[in-house]
């Protein structure tokens, strides 16, 4: 083997190792890649610095400002009004009209921003039919999934795809290419959402349906042990004397350390921190009459007045400021009156240290408010509010300017006007929703996920690596000897499903990227149409169920429906296989494989 090719190669396998491990961001890896590669002399600077400007990057960032303009207009709200009126039906009859709402939309918007704006409603379709979140979320987010798949704006590989066709003087994909495909994988998912998949949802309560059962005015939080507490000294039993029998230990923190309030022979001492859950009543007596303080980031019990707050959950953002920061780095109280009440991390409740956790994608803080730390929240862009009544979708601003923007996005950009192609179009659009006032200029900008934007032009840059150096043409190769005596279709299929195994482990756009070139060099050496393959790659990058990291509205609902990740593979693995089948069927039927 070339070393060229084996240093491509093991750079690309490196690179999907730390991807899965998670040891360092996605946008981490993606410009440590590009580093590598110009160093390396594998890909020339001005091609690795041309691709931050790639069409398809500026696309989905405009896509992510006309998601916005959408949700801030209040343009969807007499639908999402609409479908809850729509809610008393059958379970099943449910799922159907809620994955069908958000298909149709998600053919026509960014499917990540979407799912961020059905989430409240979602939650409210749950309350309203008194089904558990966990029976409607992941139907929510597979049907954003394959809506997606029906358009070239639907979903931000599609773009990109059709952006990196365009950089190799390739066809670009057509606005409603895709559609054909896309409609047939929409009445499969739904079908088998509605029957076999609704049977597999697990039936599981959030963390403030939780909390509230417990009673509303508990909650969870850290109390620092004072030099002058009374509490030295004594069992982890005699901390909820005085302060009210209700009150409970969940953990004794010393040092770096964590005990379970039954331990043996624990006894307090200064500097110990223990994480109690009781309503705010029997904290304030804590604090005052056995001296027992909030740690700095959780402090303020005064503030809390059970008869006037509520619990509403936080749920951070694809791109939120607030990933990477500590619960206590947020200074949420400071900034808006809410106290932090406890965190939720996938299907664990966080039980240590919660100033100090560092906050990730998908993670949900439960929050006590009263009205004014509620409208503090709506105007931050760092969470989507999951709140007992109503949506985060703020005052309605211009909601027919917002539809009849998007509408002529979609029109101009199928019609194709010279000069005018689809990233252009996008920012365009996305002017027009900041200039009419559909969105403001600072939630336009906070609209914009960053994060995804560098590690799609990273990935762009991984791609024209494994291209330049021969590493695609090398694993074609291996794929078309192997494939070829099974025929076309064979080869089509392996395609398909080594694209759609790469997303279940890494990003999405991270195998469209890595895996397009393979497929077009397998296309040539077959001698065969690299229309069918780009459509393979295409499909196979976004369609995946069966892992939360495959899709960010996967992760998205992860945490926020209490879901486990065996969850995602009973239910989605074998949606997954159902799509294999489908698309090698019907791609060669709407894209012949013949030259």
């Amino acid at each position: 083997m070339d070393p060229t090719i084996a240093f491509v190669l093991g750079l690309t396998l490196l690179a999907l190792v730390v991807l899965v491990r998670e040891w360092i961001p996605a946008d981490g890896v993606a410009l440590a890649l590009v580093g590598v590669l110009v160093v390396g002399g594998i890909v020339d600077a001005g091609s690795a610095v041309a691709a931050f400007g790639n069409g398809a990057v500026v696309t989905v960032g405009a896509s992510f400002v006309l998601a916005a303009g959408l949700t801030r207009s209040g343009a969807l709200d007499p639908l999402a009004k609409r479908l809850l009126s729509l809610s008393g039906g059958s379970p099943g009859r449910v799922v159907v009209i809620l994955m069908a709402t958000v298909a149709t939309l998600s053919a026509f918007m960014n499917n990540t921003p979407l799912c961020v704006m059905f989430m409240p409603i979602t939650l409210a379709l749950a309350r309203h039919t008194s089904t558990a979140p966990s029976k409607l979320l992941i139907p929510m987010s597979y049907a954003a999934i394959v809506g997606g798949m029906c358009t070239l704006i639907g979903t931000s590989t599609n773009v990109l795809v059709s952006g990196d066709l365009r950089r190799r003087g390739l066809d670009v994909v057509g606005m409603f290419e895709p559609l054909p495909l896309g409609i047939a994988g929409v009445a499969l998912t739904i079908a088998y959402m509605a029957t076999v998949g609704r049977r597999l949802l697990p039936s599981r309560p959030t963390v403030s349906t939780t909390v509230r059962e417990a009673g509303l005015s508990d909650y969870v939080t850290e109390v620092a042990l004072s030099a002058e507490s009374t509490l030295l000294g004594q069992g982890v039993e005699d901390v909820a004397r005085g302060a009210g029998a209700g009150l409970r230990v969940l953990r004794v923190i010393r040092g770096e350390e964590g005990f379970a309030p039954n331990t043996p022979g624990l006894v307090l001492a200064a500097g110990d921190s223990l994480l109690v859950r009781g309503d705010a009543a029997q904290l304030l007596r804590l604090a005052r009459e056995r001296g027992a303080d909030l740690t700095p980031d959780l402090r303020h019990p005064t503030a809390l007045t059970p008869r006037e707050t509520t619990l509403v959950e936080l749920i951070v953002r694809p791109g939120s400021p607030a990933i990477g920061q500590s619960v206590a780095e947020l200074g949420l109280h400071a900034r808006t009156g809410a106290l932090v009440v406890g965190v939720q991390r996938h299907e664990a409740h966080v039980q240590d240290r919660l100033g100090r956790l560092v906050l990730r994608f998908g993670d949900v803080l439960l929050v006590q408010v009263d009205d004014v730390a509620l409208s503090a929240l709506h105007r931050m862009s760092d969470f989507l509010i999951a709140e007992p009544s109503g949506s985060d979708t703020g005052p309605a601003r211009r909601p027919r300017t917002a539809l009849v923007t998007l509408g002529a996005f979609v029109a101009l950009s199928a019609v194709g006007i010279p000069r005018l192609d689809v990233p252009v179009l996008a920012v365009l659009a996305a002017f027009a929703m900041v200039a009419t006032g559909c969105v403001a200029t600072r939630d336009a900008y906070r609209a914009i996920d960053l994060r995804l934007l560098v590690m799609m032009a990273g990935m762009i840059v991984l791609g024209e690596g494994l291209s330049s150096s021969g590493a695609s043409a090398f694993l074609a190769g291996r794929l078309v000897d192997l494939a070829t005596p099974l025929g076309p279709v064979a080869i089509l299929g392996a395609i398909y499903l080594t694209t759609n195994l790469l997303t279940a482990l890494v990003s999405n756009a991270a195998a469209a990227l890595i895996m397009l070139p393979v497929a077009l060099e397998t296309a040539a050496l077959a001698h065969l149409s690299s229309r069918p393959f780009v459509m393979a790659i295409l499909f196979a990058a976004s369609i995946d169920f069966s892992t939360p990291i495959g899709y960010q509205t996967n992760m998205l609902v992860y945490a926020a429906g209490g879901y486990r990740f065996k969850d995602f593979v009973r239910v989605g693995a074998p949606l997954n296989v159902l799509w294999w089948m489908l698309a090698t069927w019907l791609i060669p039927v709407f894209w012949p494989l013949a030259l």
